[in-house]
């Protein structure tokens, strides 16, 4: 099996099993996700394997035969007694049989069937929520994450947008945090994620953390305590230390940048207010910029930028559009 399968993909993997036993699944459904990620026909195959183990199947088949059969047998005692000590093999092979397959899967399953909570905030909105486990998470706007806390299991979805984490410390759950194609594995500390565009952002101030791409931990690089690190195209970057001055600037309404390409600014920009920024001339996006900016005023930020670096902005009900001047 392919090594750089999670715990989150055996997961997957098991609640997968678990409908295919239950009834019929959505195909289409289950194809995307099998396509969807290196190694997981393997892993599907090897629980279903464990599952429909010579044992059980031969346990049932041999349990449904005597029940078709039992009729034939009343006008026979001996043979009654035969049947009925069959009937005992057999629920005891299922019995050894269901009680391994349990102990592979148990864990598995029982954090693929809890219930994930989801919190969210709209555009321009802050929101602080503390997790069952303790933890905080304080959301920037257009925000949401997509929480599942159960048994040994710690895991956040960032669906969309900035969260702060305060992460309650556990050594024996560690606490995961997926965002696109990053993912980020600590036991407690203090840090910041984002999904900017295709890049996701991360930002530590406090403890240790673990930031690993689609390769898994072969990708992955430890982030240290005021220092940041970037996924691009799949792969961290290499962490640089940055000035931790208390929360970060969003908390207060309030975006400090430093000679940072326009196309990483937008984002930003569109988590305070629920209109889209179009760039019209892609060139324009390798713009650096820098300054301290106000996020609840989206389009001032944006027209002071045209008048220093040479676009205008053109306001619609639906968006703001920069266009070169």
């Amino acid at each position: 099996m392919n090594a750089s399968i999670d715990e989150y993909e055996e997961e997957e993997a098991a609640l997968w099993v678990a409908r295919h036993m239950g009834g019929p699944v959505d195909a289409t459904a289950f194809s995307e996700w099998l396509a969807g990620g290196q190694g997981r026909r393997e892993l599907f195959d090897a629980m279903w394997a464990s599952c429909m183990d010579d044992a059980v199947t031969a346990a049932l088949q041999s349990r449904g035969t005597d029940q078709d059969n039992e009729p034939l047998f009343q006008a026979d005692r001996a043979e009654q007694r035969s049947h009925l000590g069959r009937r005992a093999v057999a629920f005891g092979a299922v019995a050894a049989s269901l009680a391994a397959v349990l102990a592979f899967s148990w864990q598995p399953l029982r954090f693929a069937l809890a219930p994930a909570q989801t919190y969210e905030t709209g555009p321009g909105q802050v929101r602080e929520v503390t997790l069952a486990d303790g933890s905080i998470v304080v959301l920037n706007g257009a925000s949401s994450i997509q929480v599942t806390i159960a048994g040994e299991r710690r895991y956040v979805k960032l669906q969309e947008g900035e969260a702060l984490f305060e992460v309650r410390h556990d050594k024996e759950r560690p606490f995961t945090v997926a965002a696109g194609d990053g993912r980020v594995t600590v036991l407690g500390t203090r840090f910041d994620l984002a999904l900017n565009g295709e890049q996701v952002d991360l930002e530590v101030t406090r403890g240790l953390v673990r930031f690993a791409g689609q390769g898994g931990d072969a990708s992955g690089v430890l982030v240290p305590a005021a220092h940041r690190s970037a996924l691009v195209k799949g792969r961290p970057t290499e962490p640089e230390r940055f000035d931790v001055q208390g929360d970060p600037a969003w908390r207060g309404g309030w975006l400090e940048v430093a000679d940072m390409p326009l196309e990483r600014l937008v984002p930003r920009l569109e988590r305070w207010t629920g209109k889209t920024i179009v760039v019209q001339d892609r060139s324009l996006l390798a713009k650096r910029v820098a300054g301290r900016f106000r996020l609840s005023e989206p389009g001032v930020v944006l027209e002071s930028l045209g008048v220093i670096y040479g676009f205008s902005v053109r306001e619609t009900p639906q968006s703001y559009l920069i266009e070169t001047q």
